[in-house]
């Protein structure tokens, strides 16, 4: 099992209050983010009423934030750092949210082991992970993915990426250089080499959307 990105992820999120009876976790990321992802995911989530699982659920408060604005979908969050099951969990309860317990899933292995004893997942996706994990994480998600999900399923990433070896900006660049420096197997993945990944499981690059600081969307769907 590899080590939690917590080392990253603590200095992005804080506890909510001073309570230390209260586990959830906050990050002024998700304030800037979470319009513009909603709008973004909201065409491929408006119609559906099956299962979403996502991979690295953070603090949580994306997963909660969908959950509240598409009900009619059984929400499975997961991610490797216990204190973030936690606080999901929390966020969970305390907005009343009938959401399926956060899982403790490490993506750089065989996930889809850990959620075999659900049903066929309509979508999976990851916000902001495989920039600060493994190149494993990625290498093997399609793999994964395509073992629990449905034909025609889709697979989203959110977050920062390069296009061969351009940058999306300038921030884009020194950020990537600060993951490396911080974890040499971190940093900025290739959008080609992830769109040659998904080829090789059958998975199709369905589209790609630009979203607000350089960030994108990337939309697969599975084949078979």
């Amino acid at each position: 099992m590899i080590k939690p990105t917590s080392s990253h992820a603590k200095n992005y999120r804080r506890t909510l209050n001073d309570s230390k009876n209260d586990p959830r976790l906050t990050t002024d990321v998700f304030y800037r983010n979470k319009d513009p992802i909603v709008k973004a995911l909201t065409p491929y989530l408006e119609e559906l009423d099956g299962q979403v699982l996502e991979i690295g659920s953070g603090t949580g408060q994306h997963l909660i934030n969908l959950a509240q604005k598409f009900p009619n979908i059984t929400w499975q969050g997961s991610d490797l750092d216990e204190i973030h099951c936690k606080s999901t969990d929390a966020w969970a309860k305390d907005q009343s949210l009938n959401i399926l317990k956060t899982l403790k899933l490490d993506a750089s292995t065989d996930w889809a082991n850990t959620v075999e004893h659900l049903k066929e997942f309509d979508l999976i996706f990851s916000m902001n992970v495989i920039h600060i994990a493994p190149i494993s994480v990625i290498n093997g998600f399609f793999e994964n993915a395509n073992q629990i999900l449905k034909k025609g399923g889709l697979t989203i990433f959110y977050g920062p990426f390069k296009k061969g070896n351009n940058y999306h900006g300038e921030g884009n660049k020194i950020f990537d250089q600060k993951l490396k420096r911080e974890n040499p197997n971190w940093g900025l993945r290739c959008m080609n080499n992830i769109i040659k990944l998904a080829k090789v499981t059958d998975f199709l690059h369905y589209k790609t959307i630009e979203m607000p600081a350089n960030n994108h969307v990337l939309v697969f769907k599975k084949l078979n």
